[in-house]
């Protein structure tokens, strides 16, 4: 492993990093710092760009996706005369950015961004929590508002919010959010394919009872996709995690229980083979195990493996090939951060 580079100045607040890589294994990272939105780059040698503030007024919530030629496209939820609204800038490999795209009214939630291998970007977010819109963007270009959710009786009421996205080579674009549901919120999913259709609204977890709070979803580049999700075990007084395989053609398959645990993050190669990891509870009581599971191709789920019995908030990503990495930090002081890397 490389050195360890310092990215933010002293003296300041800063959190909540965000970080996505090119082909070529160069880097933007965005961030929140003092209020604002801030961003860097970072090549695959280690050498630091300058660093940018994007957000005008208050801005927090950002989020970052490289395309494979390396054009970034950051998003973020911007507070101003008293409105949120959702914020978008691109981000290029010398440390430019591009023009300033007001996306128009949002909520405090952070938006999902993603990138096709054409290098088209695409963006979605709550709008006032009351629905779910997106928009696709390209240098010179930027689509009409697309209202995923249309209408909020399918899903028991308004409180759209936690959105993820993933996003297949030609830019077929699967979102999923927590919403509605008559025993509290539910996952659900659609897609908006390149053309401009959209998929069914898809319900990923059980109406008997309400989704947890954190989910987490990932497409490879054929467009099939694993989901994640959490929910409230009321017998065990804990939260445990379910998955499930929804295909390109939107064929879901059998929710899968994956065990007890929370902050699930999951990462699948080009090809379908992935990962999803999360922390669950350990031995003694107050312990904290990192645990993980592979994922075939075909959405089957692999035994559970411990890979560290003193870890929290646990993240995901892989090669093109399926080389996987694992972060997390230590639960106990002190709070080091710890990695692992395999097939």
């Amino acid at each position: 492993m490389g050195p360890i580079l310092t990215l933010s100045p002293l003296g300041t607040s800063s959190a909540w990093p965000e970080v996505d890589v090119d082909d070529d294994g160069d880097a933007a990272v965005v961030w929140q710092q003092d209020s604002q939105v801030v961003a860097r780059r970072v090549s695959r040698t280690g050498a630091l760009g300058p660093l940018r503030k994007l957000s005008p007024e208050i801005g927090i919530n950002p989020e970052v996706a490289v395309s494979p030629g390396g054009r970034g496209l950051v998003a973020w939820s911007d507070r101003r005369d008293g409105l949120w609204r959702t914020m978008a800038q691109f981000f290029y490999p010398d440390g430019s950015v591009g023009p300033l795209h007001n996306f128009g009214g949002g909520s405090a939630e952070k938006p999902a961004v993603g990138v096709d291998r054409n290098g088209v970007h695409v963006v979605a977010w709550a709008q006032g929590y009351d629905r779910v819109v997106a928009r696709r963007i390209k240098p010179g270009y930027v689509s009409p508002l697309k209202d995923l959710t249309t209408s909020t009786a399918a899903v028991g009421g308004p409180g759209f919010g936690m959105l993820r996205m993933g996003v297949d080579r030609d830019g077929d674009t699967l979102v999923s959010f927590l919403a509605g549901g008559t025993n509290g919120p539910r996952v659900w999913v659609r897609r908006w394919s390149r053309s401009g259709a959209l998929g069914g609204l898809l319900a990923v977890s059980s109406p008997t009872y309400a989704a947890g709070f954190h989910h987490t979803v990932a497409t490879d580049l054929d467009g099939d996709s694993i989901l994640v999700w959490t929910r409230h075990n009321a017998a065990a007084f804990q939260t445990e995690l379910l998955g499930r395989r929804l295909s390109a053609a939107g064929t879901l398959g059998a929710p899968v229980r994956l065990g007890l645990g929370d902050r699930p993050e999951v990462a699948l190669d080009d090809n379908g083979d992935g990962l999803v990891v999360w922390h669950a509870p350990g031995s003694p009581q107050e312990a904290t195990q990192v645990k993980a599971r592979t994922i075939s191709q075909t959405g089957v789920f692999g035994a559970a493996r411990i890979l560290s019995s003193d870890g929290r908030v646990t993240r995901t990503d892989t090669s093109p090939t399926g080389r996987f990495a694992v972060v997390w930090q230590r639960k106990s002081y002190p709070y080091t951060i710890k990695a692992a890397f395999g097939p």
